[in-house]
């Protein structure tokens, strides 16, 4: 069976089963039984001996006693109970078993492989331990920190809970929507590498977000990666590649981590953009958000503050970026927008003190500079304000370039712009290397998919 039909039932179940569910305050299972209801999953179903009503919904002692078949169960029973859990689901049908649970049983490696024997036996698939399960909008399957319920075309697949969580909020409140996300925690049964199968056939799915850190069949990995990266970007954040590191992951997931060169090998042979931090991944994919990959490696700066350009020229040149000359065409049209005074048409272009007190100025010059032949993609650094956010959002959504903002302006005003811009789909950074390093990771990405 291929991993879209085998794995549909999980990400779209038409039941769901809380098994350690609870209306005690405090409790992790009244948390996930809260956040279903929030999110409106209708045929929900709580499993708890002790209780008969929880938060409103009717409970059953345990998944034999539901009265229909059961897609998708999360177990959230203490790790004694873990293994019995899991085989009255498999006794049951139920197609997939999130182990939210830090640890199946005490019975080490020897128990974790029996219960996945049980499973697998029955035709049931395990996620985890040690995970959170499925997040998928258009399922109405929700995630702890309340990311938007609204779908998207992200799709997550991580080894840590939090990074799953965090990073489907933080992108959330930035304009970002999701098609799926998978915490598949210490992957007993499911992992890393099934998941990335399903997404890269998934047709809900565009781009894809990973947080690894380690991976036991590397083969299929490259295999499958360089695949998808033909048609689906893939960003990477992979951790444990130093000796410290290594050590932590095996501690958190027991995974196994490699070496650094290797993973930048791999990385690099299958076309993945690697990142490394929470940070840069959200940065890399703010910047995929429309998949306007640049044809080049030709970049045009238009700045109004001057110090910050000739810094963010020099890592551009690091990054292996262009800083192109302009055609003259270009400067004789912007010498006509621009003041001759204490300005500049050359790149970058400087635009002084002039942007701040016309700030329609800056959408003028990235109209002209996209037009340019020699530039590839666009770096905008200015000081914002609201003026400044809507002429550039509709500029900006014309052209068919990478263009990256940069906003440089400590007042707490600044976030409407943010607002403005990210909502619309265009990608601000509050530094402008970080807007470089976002393109120059487009830019290898596009030079990949050339290839």
């Amino acid at each position: 069976m291929d991993a879209l039909s085998e794995l549909h039932p999980i990400f779209h179940p038409r039941a769901v089963a809380l098994i350690g569910a609870s209306s005690g305050d405090g409790k992790v299972g009244r948390m996930f039984m809260e956040r279903f209801l929030e999110a409106g999953f209708e045929r929900l179903y709580p499993v708890n001996p002790r209780e008969r009503v929880i938060l409103g919904v009717e409970a059953y002692p345990s998944v034999a006693d539901i009265p229909e078949p059961i897609d998708l169960a999360l177990v959230l029973a203490p790790p004694r109970a873990v293994r019995d859990a899991v085989a009255q689901c498999a006794a049951s049908g139920v197609k997939g078993i999130a182990v939210i649970t830090g640890s199946i049983g005490e019975g080490g490696e020897e128990e974790v492989r029996e219960v996945v024997e049980i499973a697998r036996e029955a035709g049931s698939r395990i996620i985890g331990p040690n995970c959170l399960g499925i997040y998928c909008p258009s399922s109405k399957l929700p995630y702890p920190m309340r990311p938007s319920m609204e779908s998207g075309s992200v799709g997550v697949i991580s080894q840590s809970g939090s990074f799953a969580d965090l990073l489907t909020l933080m992108a959330c409140e930035n304009g970002v929507r999701f098609s799926k996300a998978v915490s598949c925690g210490n992957e007993s049964d499911l992992n890393a590498v099934d998941f990335l199968a399903y997404l890269g056939e998934d047709p809900d799915t565009e781009v894809i977000v990973a947080y690894l850190e380690g991976i036991e069949d590397g083969r299929r990995f490259y295999r499958l990666a360089r695949e998808i990266s033909k048609s689906k970007p893939i960003v990477v954040w992979k951790c444990g590649a130093t000796t410290a590191g290594s050590k932590a992951a095996a501690s958190h997931t027991g995974a196994l981590s490699g070496s650094r060169e290797i993973w930048n090998a791999v990385f690099r042979g299958a076309g993945i953009i690697s990142v490394e931090s929470l940070e840069e991944t959200l940065d890399c994919l703010y910047a995929l958000r429309h998949q306007r990959l640049p044809k080049g490696r030709r970049i045009a700066l238009a700045t109004g503050p001057g110090g910050p350009a000739v810094g963010t020229v020099d890592t551009c040149i690091d990054l292996g970026l262009e800083v192109s000359p302009l055609s003259s065409e270009t400067k004789q049209r912007l010498a006509k927008i621009i003041p001759a005074s204490g300005t500049s048409v050359e790149n970058p272009v400087d635009l002084s003190i002039a942007a701040i007190v016309v700030p329609r100025m800056y959408a003028e010059v990235i109209r002209v500079l996209a037009q340019d032949e020699n530039v590839d993609m666009l770096l905008v650094i200015g000081t914002g304000g609201e003026e400044f956010a809507n002429e550039v959002r509709d500029v900006v959504c014309e052209i068919h370039k990478p263009v990256a903002i940069s906003l440089i302006n400590p007042m707490a005003s600044l976030l409407r712009d943010y607002e403005i811009l990210m909502e619309s789909g265009v990608p601000v950074y509050p530094d402008p290397r970080r807007a470089v390093i976002s393109l120059a990771k487009l830019a290898d990405y596009a030079r990949f998919r050339e290839r």
